[in-house]
């Protein structure tokens, strides 16, 4: 399961470094004020990205594998009957985006309603790339499921180079469209390598509202997810112009490399946990194991963005505001990590209402804290309000789990020490005017320090 975990960590952890791509170039390519029209747009694709990757998926997912263990291989096609039910959402926001234009400030709706319309057409094709890749993870192709990911990412960023410059914010949508459609060629063409033959029947419904029973709270977990991480920049843009918008939209995405780990043990765990028979002993033990591994792994990376966060924001995107919005999100990050574990394990184990009814009660917080804080603290109010969010968030669904796990305490005081040595460094050493000699001094020192933890916790790990 870890090995599994791994594959998937090295096709998220690219995904992500295609995202980062793609904001640090659209970024550096479009102004700022037209870069922050596109992060105000951003949580619409973050809507579809998270309902379909955290809802849709591991709910097809998890019946594929159920199918396969009761050699029932006729019934995999029912899964896709959820894009009709992502062709009706797109045409439900498309007819709203009047009122959805009225709720941004005044500076932003004017220039944003053209690439709205384009970045909506990801809804229906999301829907079906979750579909193709929950069906590739349910049947253990965890490297068809991801090369897929890795087509959806690369050509995503290579489209948005081109588009970007030729047509600016409504060509950096535009980018996320084309790839989807080639995500989608790339595993339909893998699901049928797989030999998995897919043709919707009239039986079918009946074992669709089996997936979608099982889907809906998820969804609305997925969708609480949308609320609980876009609130902030969708608020922002409610209270703010572009120039402010777009520092978030540059310095938050960073932080979303923090809970990669977690959220590729979670693909896996989900499947392999709904196929044991008894969650007494074999599944106790294998929650525990994902928990302890989820935070050995990401604590490091959380401490070094917080104690780097400036120098890196710096050399990404040339500005220097936005240090404190990563300081805050990276360690918000590093409680979500334990949280979305914690969550799947309870999903797994047919309670999918308990981590749904937890998410939808910290959005709301998060969305209220919002409201309170970025009227007076801006876009460090967004980010800290985050982070309380998902702290609490994590005590909550560790309580729900009832499953206590203690970290080792040679990976914390390890780690601790490399976040002592990086705040010195740092205080020491300020920021550079070069952007190239920040990564250059910053990552020869740090990439030493965390290589360093990672053989450690390759050789101690238990």
């Amino acid at each position: 399961m870890i090995k599994k975990s791994f594959m998937l960590l090295i096709a998220n952890s690219f995904s992500r470094v295609a995202n980062y791509l793609y904001t640090l170039f659209t970024a550096n390519i479009l102004l700022l004020t037209e870069y922050g029209l596109l992060s105000a747009i951003m949580p619409f694709q973050s809507l579809i990205l998270v309902l379909s990757s955290f809802g849709i998926a591991p709910s097809v997912s998890r019946f594929t594998s159920i199918y396969i263990t009761d050699d029932r291989k006729d019934k995999i096609s029912s899964s896709l009957l959820f894009v009709p039910m992502g062709i009706l959402l797109f045409f439900i926001l498309f007819a709203l985006i009047p009122f959805i234009l009225n709720f941004y400030s005044a500076d932003i709706r004017n220039g944003i309603e053209t690439p709205l319309k384009i970045i909506l057409l990801v809804i229906p094709l999301g829907v079906l790339f979750s579909v193709f890749t929950g069906i590739l993870l349910g049947i253990k192709k965890v490297n068809f499921m991801a090369i897929s990911l890795f087509a959806l990412s690369l050509s995503y960023f290579l489209l948005s180079i081109p588009l970007s410059y030729l047509f600016r914010v409504p060509g950096a949508s535009g980018a996320l469209v084309g790839g989807y459609v080639i995500g989608i060629i790339v595993s339909f063409s893998l699901v049928l390598k797989s030999g998995i033959k897919l043709r919707v029947r009239r039986e079918h419904y009946k074992e669709f509202m089996k997936i979608f029973s099982f889907a809906i709270p998820v969804s609305i977990f997925s969708l609480s997810l949308v609320l609980l991480f876009n609130a902030d920049i969708y608020i922002l843009a409610h209270f703010f112009g572009p120039g402010i918008v777009g520092i978030y939209g540059m310095a938050s995405p960073t932080a979303g490399i923090v809970p990669s780990f977690a959220i590729a043990l979670s693909a896996v765990l989900l499947p392999e946990l709904s196929k044991l028979k008894s969650m007494e002993r074999e599944g106790i033990e294998n929650i525990k194991i994902s928990l302890k591994a989820s935070f050995d792994i990401t604590l490091p990376v959380a401490l070094s963005l917080f104690a780097f966060s400036t120098p890196i924001i710096y050399f990404l995107f040339g500005i220097k505001e936005g240090g404190w919005v990563l300081k805050f999100l990276s360690i918000g990050m590093l409680f979500y990590s334990i949280f979305y574990i914690a969550s799947t394990s309870i999903q797994a184990m047919g309670k999918q209402w308990t981590p749904m009814k937890i998410t939808v009660l910290i959005a709301g917080i998060n969305v209220i804290l919002n409201y309170l804080w970025i009227p007076k603290y801006d876009i460090n109010g967004a980010a800290f309000a985050t982070m309380v969010s998902c702290i609490i968030g994590m005590i909550l669904i560790l309580k729900s789990l009832d499953i206590f796990f203690i970290p080792d305490k040679r990976f914390v005081i390890f780690s601790i020490a490399i976040f002592l040595l990086m705040l010195i460094f740092e205080k020491v050493v300020g920021l550079f005017a070069s952007r190239t000699m920040n990564l250059l001094v910053y990552g020869g020192f740090g990439s030493p320090l965390i290589l360093g933890y990672y053989y450690y916790l390759k050789k101690k790990w238990k």
